[in-house]
């Protein structure tokens, strides 16, 4: 937050424990602006006037307003202000007679000379910088009063007190003050740096006083970021005053990395490699000096890179696994309504089929190219094997009869053929041509009746339409034929 620039900001100090009213003077470096006598408590000595703790630490000042007798807090800042440039501040104030508070008139007056009136106890006729906007104020609760500076330079001396409202007559009205704090609005990330190795990190910190909105340059709106790695990282930051910008440019001077631990198949060679540095000595783990390393069997692998003042080091740990294995068999040509089940030979991983298929075993009666593949640490192998049924035509097979007796055998005229065909639609005929069943939705059979009553013995028509979809063609196809239906 940088420095307070209000010396003994929280009445913490004193030359003497007060041990009566009216000892601002004993909380040094603060002074009396006028005749008025402002009060100074400790709990050094318990007076009985502190009629609530100090919000922080030990000490706390107190000030009167009545009709012709304004109290004032003094002090010297720990240096001047800068011209055009920003502070905030900020105190906090309670009052054990919220009734008698006069809102709008305690503020904070910054100046290049002292305001003093030695012979006086009236009110101060100047205008504050910062000024008290509670709509109403707590009994014996401490609130904040807070705003922005804009310096035009020099000013030196903090006054604070009432400096708009003079209360009525008797008014009793008691303030306490504490944790008053000035503090410059600036933002500065610090001068380009260089770290030693990945392993070093840098916390920037761009907190400004009340700022409204923090923005660095990966997306993170906190105050602070945690330098991990080099590069350049830069901040914008809102306050109501201004908004500040500033950048830092991060380098490592070892800058390495091993790479993350790793699995090898049986039989494979790892390269290591940190940059070379004439500047630079090396020392792996075995003690060779070189600034590469082949790792040819498991175990753990580190390097200490040493230049000037910096020392950086890395470890990576390999493993050795066998490869994994996978057979899915060979190439097969079917014919008709043949089926296969491939059972694919696994070793030394996970296994997955390229489609999604859920099980490892896959019984097939259709065309096609299947692939799987197994993967484990070291590797993934892949293995497809072709299913035709090219070797012979793919038949429609068709009954010649049926039974329709609700004997559960052969009650149904029902067509299948090879995996490459696909049914579209059926359609039965009477002995007069009329159509008395169709579909073109599967299962595409016939139960043998029509309008719900069972047909009569004798010889049906029937068609089916259908595709054949063989060696990514697929070719329209129709079959027609004649069914007896008996008893």
């Amino acid at each position: 937050m940088g420095q307070n620039l209000i010396p003994n900001g929280s009445f913490e100090t004193y030359r003497n424990c007060p041990q009566q009213d009216n000892l601002l003077v004993e909380a040094t470096p603060w002074y009396n602006p006028n005749r008025a006598t402002p009060d100074f408590y400790h709990t050094c000595f318990n007076s009985g006037q502190m009629a609530l703790p100090p919000r922080t630490g030990q000490g706390l000042a107190r000030l009167f307003f009545d009709q012709g007798w304004g109290e004032y807090l003094g002090v010297r800042l720990t240096k001047p202000l800068v011209a055009n440039e920003c502070y905030y501040y900020e105190m906090y104030i309670a009052t054990d007679t919220p009734n008698k508070y006069q809102t709008e008139t305690i503020g904070a007056t910054f100046s290049v000379q002292p305001i003093i009136a030695p012979a006086s106890t009236e009110m101060f006729k100047v205008g504050p910088q910062v000024l008290d906007r509670l709509s109403s104020i707590p009994r014996l609760a401490w609130q904040r009063i807070a705003g922005f500076v804009n310096a035009k330079g020099g000013e030196e001396y903090v006054t604070i007190g009432s400096f708009f409202k003079t209360p009525p007559f008797l008014g009793f009205n008691y303030v306490f003050i504490d944790d008053i704090s000035l503090l410059h609005v600036k933002l500065d990330l610090g001068k380009d740096t260089t770290l030693c190795g990945r392993k070093s990190t840098r916390l920037l910190d761009a907190t400004v006083p009340n700022a409204s909105y923090y923005y660095w340059n990966d997306g993170s709106s906190k105050p602070t970021l945690l330098v991990t790695k080099p590069g350049k990282y830069s901040v914008t930051v809102v306050t109501a005053c201004k908004t500040l910008t500033d950048s830092i440019k991060v380098d490592y001077a070892l800058d390495f990395d091993l790479g993350a631990d790793t699995t090898l198949c049986n039989g494979q060679t790892l390269a290591l490699n940190v940059p070379v540095n004439t500047a630079a000595t090396y020392r792996w783990q075995d003690g060779s000096l070189q600034n590469n390393y082949t790792v040819k069997q498991a175990g753990e692998y580190s390097i200490q890179v040493t230049q000037a003042n910096c020392t950086a080091s890395d470890t990576i740990q390999v493993k050795y696994i066998r490869p994994p294995q996978l057979e899915l068999g060979p190439d097969k040509a079917l014919c008709g309504a043949e089926l296969v089940t491939i059972k694919p030979i696994i070793a030394e991983g996970t296994f997955a089929w390229q489609d999604q298929f859920a099980d490892v075993a896959r019984t097939v009666n259709s065309s096609g190219v299947y692939r799987a593949s197994v993967q484990n640490a070291c590797a993934t192998v892949l293995d497809s094997v072709e299913i035709s049924y090219g070797a012979c035509d793919c038949i429609l097979y068709t009954p010649t009869s049926f039974t329709p007796n609700d004997d559960g055998q052969n009650d149904t005229f029902l067509a299948f053929g090879c995996g490459d065909i696909t049914i579209t639609s059926l359609s039965v005929f009477n002995r007069w041509g009329e159509v008395i069943f169709q579909t073109d939705k599967a299962p595409f059979q016939w139960n043998g009746y029509y309008h719900g009553e069972l047909c009569e013995i004798g010889v049906y028509g029937w068609s089916i339409q259908y595709q054949l979809k063989q060696e990514r063609q697929v070719t329209p196809g129709q079959k027609q034929g004649v069914l007896s239906l008996i008893r």
